[in-house]
């Protein structure tokens, strides 16, 4: 079936690699919708999904080379936080940036904080708007921005200009020498010894704060299952009071949904016959539950052929409204935090024969994330 093998081509298979879609979305590199047209184009022409979006104009060709330089790189909660780099921000700053928080309740609780004297993370722990393990977890990214010493993380400035063509190693390895005995910025010293314009810098530092963004956002979504609380200093937990182990957790995006109600059947009657359609209010009541931030999709399929038997179905209550074929259709949705709770109503429209009568429900729903 067509969609489920454009679904596969979206999702692919779990390994330690995060997807190339998945870090250019976390990164802001382009949107969750213009992720799901790049997908049904690159299935149209089998292009890579980087050559259907550089030729689509909605990314270079070296934000391209950049996200696959870091995408092998950070597919573990332990390896994106050791991708950690950029400049060092504050934890409310950090949670904006990867748009954990919206800037509203950020303002909430700063003035909490400032009324109780606590920590931010302690505050934002009371307002259910972290859980401990995410708290951990930005609290470890922040520190390990704030290190300098692992000067061969992906995401240094040196690293990203190395992976997109715009500087040699050797050049690389020259100006970090500098560094250690001047002190000064790795961008002044490449531009300086003629390595690399101002204005390749300043791009570099503009690729860095998106794959650190996505970084960020892959440790944040992973901290629940990483055990981001347990995580010390040099990347390992404790396995008893003598011993220590690395634990490497590679945690594939996740989406569960639930049916709270469903109406069992279809009743199409010679009035709706001559209508053309049929209508029904709050047929479907449903619960997704995901944990990517790239969103998910909601997809229907059709049950046993019935639906064969409409030239197409509308479905109201996902904001717009939307139309699915005969063979089904997926909806892409964007990321929510917690339960998101949907009531969904559908129009029917009737091909030309048919019949008035009591039928099955023609349609199931599933989820799965982007």
């Amino acid at each position: 079936m067509e969609m489920a093998k454009t679904f596969n081509d979206m999702c692919g298979a779990v390994t330690s690699k995060r997807l190339l879609g998945q870090v250019l979305v976390e990164g802001g590199f382009i949107t969750t919708e213009q992720l799901e047209r790049a997908l049904q184009e690159q299935a149209r022409t089998g292009e890579k999904l980087g050559e259907v979006l550089v030729r689509q104009g909605l990314v270079e060709p070296v934000e391209v080379r950049a996200a696959v330089a870091v995408q092998g790189r950070i597919g573990t909660y332990e390896e994106a936080i050791r991708a950690a780099a950029g400049v060092r921000r504050q934890m409310g700053e950090l949670l904006l940036q990867a748009r954990w928080i919206t800037p509203d309740a950020l303002d909430r609780a700063l003035t909490e904080q400032r009324l109780t004297g606590e920590r931010l993370g302690e505050v934002l722990l009371r307002q259910e708007l972290l859980t401990p393990q995410e708290r951990d977890a930005v609290l470890e990214f922040q520190r390990r921005q704030a290190d300098d010493t692992e000067a061969s993380t992906p995401l240094r400035l040196g690293e990203i200009l190395v992976a997109t063509g715009e500087i040699t190693r050797s050049q690389l390895d020259a100006v970090l020498d500098l560094k250690r005995t001047s002190g000064r910025r790795v961008g002044e010293l490449l531009v300086d010894a003629g390595f690399a314009h101002p204005q390749q810098v300043a791009r570099g530092l503009r690729l860095q704060e998106k794959l650190v963004t996505a970084a960020l956002v892959a440790v944040l979504s992973m901290a629940g299952v990483a055990g981001a609380g347990d995580l010390d200093p040099a990347g390992s937990r404790a396995a008893s009071a003598g011993a220590k182990i690395t634990v490497s957790a590679t945690v594939a995006p996740r989406a569960t949904l639930k049916v709270v109600h469903q109406r069992p059947e279809l009743v199409i009657t010679g009035a709706d016959i001559a209508r053309g359609y049929v209508d029904v209010p709050s047929a479907s009541r449903i619960e997704v539950r995901n944990n990517s931030p790239a969103g998910y999709l909601l997809v229907f399929e059709d049950r046993d052929g019935f639906l064969q038997a409409f030239d197409q179905v509308q479905v109201r209550g996902l904001g717009t409204e939307v139309q699915i074929g005969r063979s089904g259709g997926w909806i892409p949705q964007p990321y929510s935090r917690g339960t998101e709770t949907m009531e969904l109503s559908y129009r029917f429209i009737l091909m030309k024969h048919a019949r008035p009568g009591t039928y099955a429900w023609p349609l199931t729903v599933t989820t799965r994330p982007l």
